[in-house]
């Protein structure tokens, strides 16, 4: 195909070009507007790679300068009875193709202009297309900051994630990067991080330059994070309006406000991320009263060879506990990392409790193997099962039984060079009463991923 012989040759060129390149001393960031090259400025003798990363507009100004660079990855996801065969078309497989390039312009401390261009295909073969997996060309971020001392100000689109991603992340694992239309403020301090921000999520669609903010998503909020002598801790507020927003059977539109607090660190080969939120506000003619706990526990044996860590995830968050009642107790995790569970992203946080031991070792210097057993029950049985895109699996409503899924997850990264990795994944879902009951099966997954980044 013409559009994969075009890849193939973009692919040549870069692994050239990244092969050629000095390493810098600054690593990358999957939030690319994160990067500073301005350090560079100290190189009297610097390769064509780091002019690239490090292009200054004026002779007497090191903070004047423009910083390029981009993203190239294909993913190759296998599906066998996805989402247990309980939709149709689900087997086969998708050729997921995304191509990411930005220029930043710094302009004194003051000002700063950051542009990101994407493009996203897909070849799929049995399975439906997702309506994130195309996306030809387009704005995938345009914003400029002002700052002025501790604050701030971020206007235009931009990518966000709060926190660990649990409620907003930049929906890395599926094809098309989530944006948002909007204004962000930031304050820093010797004590404090604290954003307010405003936003309308960027509705894909899959023309060149067709997307734009849509008034169906309205996001605002205000985020705070503290460092304490032992632990960090977030507190956080978001508000949601959307339209026809959809539970179980019902279509109607949702006013949600969330008050959520974090607390993570690491300390003497422990980390842990405990997280909580109280949900309210109104679906309809309902009353909102919905919430979730969160947590990952591990520890790393540092001193061991491979580095081994175990931890365990234990969650819950509500579902609707009776249909005819005045109140929709279905917990929403608004705009989440659906990674979070396995590569899959098959089953949604929402009406549910799971158990989650996880293995991590660092088999070689650079390659990285984990596997993981995920416990997963519905919360209420009066509720459904919540998939991909916060729907619900119809067949599972009025169905007996808690027990959902128990899944097996394998995972290795191969991180080849500062600017190359591949990925590799496996997952088996064991179909338990809730699925059986509705007619449905055991599914498989399989991902394979090559990363460049230049």
């Amino acid at each position: 195909m013409p559009m994969k012989s075009a890849m193939l040759l973009f692919a040549s060129s870069v692994f050239s070009a990244v092969g050629l390149a000095q390493e810098s001393e600054q690593g990358f960031n999957s939030n690319r507007w994160q990067e500073n090259y301005q350090y560079l400025a100290t190189q009297t003798q610097r390769t064509a790679y780091e002019n690239l990363k490090y292009l200054p507009l004026l002779a007497d100004r090191d903070d004047v300068y423009l910083s390029l660079g981009g993203n190239f990855r294909e993913r190759l996801n296998s599906y066998n009875n996805d989402l247990f065969g309980l939709k149709p078309h689900n087997d086969g497989q998708t050729f997921l193709h995304r191509f990411l390039v930005h220029a930043d312009l710094h302009a004194t401390e003051h000002f700063r202009a950051f542009v990101q261009l994407g493009s996203y295909l897909s070849d799929t073969i049995g399975l439906n297309h997702g309506s994130l997996d195309n996306n030809s060309a387009d704005l995938q971020q345009g914003f400029v900051d002002l700052h002025y001392q501790a604050v701030t100000a971020r206007v235009g689109r931009q990518e966000f994630a709060l926190g660990s991603s649990r409620l907003i992340s930049v929906r890395e694992g599926q094809n098309v990067r989530r944006a948002f239309d909007g204004v962000r403020v930031t304050l820093k301090n010797a004590y404090w991080d604290v954003d307010a921000f405003g936003f309308e999520e960027v509705e894909v669609k899959p023309d060149s330059f067709d997307d734009q903010g849509s008034s169906q998503e309205q996001l605002w909020g205000l985020n705070s994070k503290r460092s304490f002598q032992l632990t960090k801790a977030e507190f956080y507020y978001i508000g949601l309006q959307r339209k026809e927003a959809n539970y179980q059977n019902l279509i109607a539109d949702e006013i949600r406000h969330s008050f959520g607090i974090r607390v993570f660190g690491k300390q003497s080969g422990w980390d842990w991320n405990q997280e909580g939120v109280y949900q309210t506000g109104s679906y309809g003619p309902l009353t909102i009263n919905a919430w979730t706990v969160a947590s990952i526990t591990g520890y790393t044996f540092n001193t061991l060879k491979w580095q081994p860590r175990l931890s365990l995830s234990a969650n819950i968050a509500s579902g609707d506990v009776n249909a005819k009642d005045h109140q929709l107790n279905t917990f929403n995790p608004l705009y989440p990392n659906l990674s979070y569970f396995e590569e899959a992203a098959m089953l949604a946080p929402q009406n549910f409790f799971n158990l989650m031991p996880s293995l991590t070792i660092q088999a070689l210097a650079n390659v990285r193997v984990s596997a993981d057993w995920n416990f997963y029950w519905r919360l209420s049985k009066n509720d459904a099962v919540y998939v991909r895109g916060l729907n619900p699996l119809p067949q599972t409503l009025g169905v007996n039984g808690q027990f959902v899924t128990h899944a097996f997850s394998g995972n290795i990264d191969w991180e080849i060079n500062k600017h190359v990795s591949l990925g590799f994944s496996y997952s088996h879902f064991f179909a338990g009463q809730v699925i059986t009951e509705a007619g449905g099966h055991d599914t498989d997954y399989v991902r394979s991923q090559l990363n460049v980044v230049f």
